[in-house]
């Protein structure tokens, strides 16, 4: 089997749309480099090469200097999906998949246009995609995928491997990489649950390389991209690499990751909750705390919200969410949040509504902005279920307007916001998760079904079946996440609707001294030793599982 390595790189822009870091030095060398010089060790390889538009030739051969690759150019811009899985990928940037609407760290490199075309001037038989920004793959694991797909190539058009984005890499056969190029759609949305085609999930497939569990199981982005990527690399390579400066393999990385799960990274947190407003069109719900039952009142000040964006911009990869205990559409200013954000680099913006008051000019607006992800609140699939959750009959109404979204995205070709409908399961709406989740799958290729939250035994228990794991460990989110209340006050986590353990205000004390501030530091360590009891809030808590 003659298989080739493909790196599509450009030096200009990342895949996320941030300054690449190609060229950034990594211990004693550059990210490019250390990429290529790890593929170099992968057994079996004809030949690699490294694709870059036309104008940058020049920029990608100093780079590589005289490393043994093909450089190669192509006039052929990025694929058409490329703004549509980087907001898919945005809040599962460490995972390798997880992505909305399926997509997965393999659709973030593959252009198979060019592949296709390279694999049959090469007479290859298979082609691997090479994120040009990896600098710890590992070419034993690589060699062990490419050894695997010569025993399924006949059955199977593409070898995959679970592990961290960077570890590994995709092996496609050139006939399914033509199928993509038709079809104009990224391996992950093949790979999709599709309601027409329900089949066992793809990891169960022969197509999926079974890499040692610690691999498998580990999170944590390694591709460098970003900030914290970078970050991470240059802590992995300081605590791993030997003393002549050698790239660790995957399983130690993997090792390391898993023990590290729990940090941040950075002066920051990863994602912000921001709650611009506690009005909402579904006050009286009981499904969730909205409404009355916030015991508070109040709608979030421009120049507060300004503050808390200006901080975040600091750094290039981080996700803001409009949403807390209210929805962001009551609040009249909330385009210029949101765009407010955009404009100042935020990476990733989602905004979470009922959807009752998404009309014409919240739909023009989104769009405007180019906001990422739009979370609608529907919960049933059926007038008469919404009726029992909301005490309201908005359901009609809410699928409307997500169906008028929909139609001018279309219309203008506007391929976000990428739309998540979401639904609570409850006793109540126990027959609605089937047809509910089909039918936002077919429209919008995005659907959850979430369990409802006791919020630490502050709000009626409606879970069908528990879904926290019998023993407790610390949770992730004091390490990734903060969340702050429309009056400006930062909260302890979102089990809080009340606002009761608020630990200061962003905006007044900075939201980096907060971060790192002693109430938190003390909350983490009691996490930490497993001192649970001693925090009223999340002694109580299910949640503490959840990424």
């Amino acid at each position: 089997m003659k298989t080739i390595a493909v790196i599509c790189a450009d030096f200009e822009r990342s895949f996320l749309g941030l300054p690449s870091r190609l060229q950034e030095e990594l211990c004693g060398e550059t990210v490019i480099r250390r990429t290529i010089m790890q593929l170099r060790k992968t057994p079996r390889l004809a030949s690699i090469h490294l694709l870059v538009d036309v104008s940058q030739e020049a920029t990608a051969r100093s780079a590589v200097g005289d490393l043994d690759v093909s450089v190669e150019t192509h006039q052929a811009g990025p694929p058409p999906w490329s703004r549509y899985v980087a907001s898919g990928r945005k809040w599962s940037l460490d995972a390798w998949r997880g992505g909305l609407a399926g997509t997965m760290v393999y659709d973030e490199t593959i252009h198979p246009w060019l592949l296709e075309a390279l694999a049959r001037r090469e007479s290859a038989d298979a082609v691997i995609d090479v994120p040009a920004t990896a600098p710890l793959l590992d070419p034993v694991l690589l060699g062990e995928l490419v050894s695997y797909y010569e025993k399924i190539r006949d059955d199977v058009r593409l070898g995959l491997v679970q592990a961290a984005p960077g570890l590994s890499a995709a092996i496609y056969h050139p006939v399914f990489l033509a199928g993509l190029a038709e079809a104009a759609q990224p391996p992950g949305r093949v790979l999709a649950y599709h309601p027409e085609d329900p089949r066992h999930d793809a990891i169960h497939q022969p197509c999926w390389f079974a890499a040692d569990a610690t691999i498998a199981h580990a999170w944590g982005r390694c591709i460098a991209d970003t900030g914290t990527a970078i970050a991470r690399l240059h802590r992995a390579y300081r605590d791993l690499a030997g003393s002549n400066g050698e790239t660790p393999d995957a399983l130690t990385v993997s090792r390391w990751l898993l023990d590290h799960r729990t940090e941040g990274l950075g002066s920051l947190p990863q994602e912000v909750e921001i709650e611009i407003t506690t009005d909402d069109p579904l006050a009286d719900s009981p499904l969730r705390p909205r409404g009355t039952a916030l015991g508070r009142r109040g709608v979030m000040d421009f120049e507060q919200y300004r503050r808390i964006i200006d901080e975040l911009a600091a750094c290039d990869d981080r996700l803001v969410v409009l949403g807390g205990f209210g929805d962001p559409l009551c609040h009249p200013q909330w385009p210029q949040f949101v765009q407010y954000a955009r404009n100042r680099g935020i990476l990733g913006i989602a905004l979470r509504t009922t959807g009752v008051n998404l009309d014409a000019a919240a739909i023009d607006a989104m769009i405007a902005c180019e906001l990422d992800v739009l979370n609608v609140l529907v919960d049933a699939a059926t007038p008469e279920t919404y009726r029992k959750l909301h005490h309201s009959d908005n359901f009609e109404r809410v699928v409307a307007n997500i169906e008028q979204l929909c139609c001018v995205q279309q219309q203008r070709q506007a391929p976000r916001p990428l739309i998540v409908c979401e639904m609570i399961k409850t006793p109540e709406s126990m027959d609605d998760v089937e047809p509910f989740y089909d039918r936002w799958m077919r429209q919008t290729g995005s659907a959850v079904i979430a369990g409802p939250s006791h919020y630490a035994g502050q709000w009626p228990d409606r879970a069908v079946v528990r879904m926290s794991p019998p023993s407790r460990s610390a949770c992730v989110r004091l390490a990734k996440r903060a969340i702050i209340l429309a009056d400006g006050r930062m909260t302890l986590c979102d089990q809080d609707f009340r606002g009761q353990h608020a630990i200061g205000s962003p905006a007044e004390n900075g939201l980096a001294a907060i971060w790192h501030g002693p109430a938190l530091a003390e909350i983490r360590q009691k996490h930490a030793d497993g001192a649970y009891h001693d925090l009223s809030l999340c002694h109580g808590c299910d949640e503490w599982h959840r990424p």
